[in-house]
Protein backbone atom coordinates (compact mmCIF):
# COMPACT_ATOMS: atom_id res chain seq x y z
CA UNK A 1 0.00 0.00 0.00
CA UNK A 2 1.16 3.22 -0.87
CA UNK A 3 -0.61 6.44 1.14
CA UNK A 4 -0.50 10.05 0.22
CA UNK A 5 -1.53 12.47 2.67
CA UNK A 6 -1.65 16.18 1.61
CA UNK A 7 -2.16 18.41 4.83
CA UNK A 8 -2.71 22.67 4.00
CA UNK A 9 -3.71 24.12 7.81
CA UNK A 10 -0.80 23.86 10.45
CA UNK A 11 -4.16 22.81 12.86
CA UNK A 12 -4.22 18.67 10.92
CA UNK A 13 -1.12 18.13 13.29
CA UNK A 14 -2.40 15.67 15.31
CA UNK A 15 -4.36 13.39 11.98
CA UNK A 16 -1.08 13.76 10.27
CA UNK A 17 1.50 12.70 12.63
CA UNK A 18 -1.44 9.68 13.71
CA UNK A 19 -1.94 8.33 10.25
CA UNK A 20 2.00 8.92 9.19
CA UNK A 21 3.07 6.29 12.41
CA UNK A 22 0.26 4.09 11.29
CA UNK A 23 1.26 3.53 7.91
CA UNK A 24 4.78 3.39 8.98
CA UNK A 25 3.66 0.80 11.60
CA UNK A 26 1.98 -1.32 8.86
CA UNK A 27 5.16 -1.38 7.02
CA UNK A 28 3.20 0.90 4.13
CA UNK A 29 4.87 3.52 1.91
CA UNK A 30 3.88 7.24 3.02
CA UNK A 31 4.22 10.54 1.15
CA UNK A 32 3.05 13.50 2.99
CA UNK A 33 3.02 16.73 0.94
CA UNK A 34 2.60 19.99 3.18
CA UNK A 35 1.58 23.13 1.55
CA UNK A 36 0.01 26.28 3.25
CA UNK A 37 0.03 27.27 6.82
CA UNK A 38 0.67 23.08 7.07
CA UNK A 39 4.62 23.95 6.25
CA UNK A 40 4.72 24.70 9.48
CA UNK A 41 4.23 21.27 10.70
CA UNK A 42 7.87 20.28 8.69
CA UNK A 43 9.17 21.04 12.06
CA UNK A 44 7.56 18.52 14.07
CA UNK A 45 9.55 16.19 15.62
CA UNK A 46 7.03 13.34 15.06
CA UNK A 47 7.44 13.62 11.54
CA UNK A 48 10.63 14.61 11.36
CA UNK A 49 11.82 11.49 13.03
CA UNK A 50 9.48 9.63 10.89
CA UNK A 51 10.91 11.04 7.86
CA UNK A 52 14.69 10.80 8.93
CA UNK A 53 14.28 7.04 9.77
CA UNK A 54 12.91 6.61 5.94
CA UNK A 55 9.59 5.95 7.52
CA UNK A 56 7.52 8.91 5.15
CA UNK A 57 8.87 10.87 2.50
CA UNK A 58 8.11 14.40 3.53
CA UNK A 59 7.71 16.82 0.72
CA UNK A 60 7.21 20.91 1.53
CA UNK A 61 5.83 23.72 -0.76
CA UNK A 62 8.89 25.45 -0.88
CA UNK A 63 6.30 28.69 -1.78
CA UNK A 64 4.42 28.15 1.30
CA UNK A 65 7.61 28.04 3.35
CA UNK A 66 8.59 31.13 2.30
CA UNK A 67 5.04 32.98 3.73
CA UNK A 68 4.64 30.65 6.45
CA UNK A 69 7.81 29.39 7.51
CA UNK A 70 11.14 30.47 6.34
CA UNK A 71 14.95 29.85 6.83
CA UNK A 72 16.14 26.04 6.33
CA UNK A 73 14.19 23.20 5.70
CA UNK A 74 14.26 20.75 8.70
CA UNK A 75 15.52 17.81 8.84
CA UNK A 76 14.31 14.96 7.15
CA UNK A 77 11.90 17.55 5.04
CA UNK A 78 12.44 17.46 1.63
CA UNK A 79 11.67 21.43 -0.49
CA UNK A 80 9.59 20.77 -3.73
CA UNK A 81 6.87 22.23 -5.76
CA UNK A 82 3.19 21.46 -6.45
CA UNK A 83 4.77 19.09 -8.86
CA UNK A 84 5.97 16.80 -5.89
CA UNK A 85 1.89 17.00 -4.47
CA UNK A 86 1.24 16.39 -8.49
CA UNK A 87 3.36 13.30 -8.43
CA UNK A 88 2.07 12.01 -4.95
CA UNK A 89 -1.27 11.60 -6.02
CA UNK A 90 -0.40 9.81 -9.34
CA UNK A 91 1.86 7.74 -7.33
CA UNK A 92 0.15 6.79 -4.38
CA UNK A 93 -2.78 4.03 -4.17
CA UNK A 94 -4.72 6.09 -1.51
CA UNK A 95 -4.58 9.59 -0.63
CA UNK A 96 -5.71 11.65 2.19
CA UNK A 97 -6.16 15.09 2.37
CA UNK A 98 -6.24 17.02 5.84
CA UNK A 99 -7.66 20.70 5.19
CA UNK A 100 -7.63 21.25 8.86
CA UNK A 101 -9.96 24.15 10.58
CA UNK A 102 -9.96 27.61 9.13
Amino acid sequence: MRLGIVASHDSAGPQLEGLAAAAAARGWACRCFLTDSAVRLAASPRLGELARAGAIRLDVCEHSWSHFGGGPAPDGANMGTQFQNAELARECDRLLVLPGAR
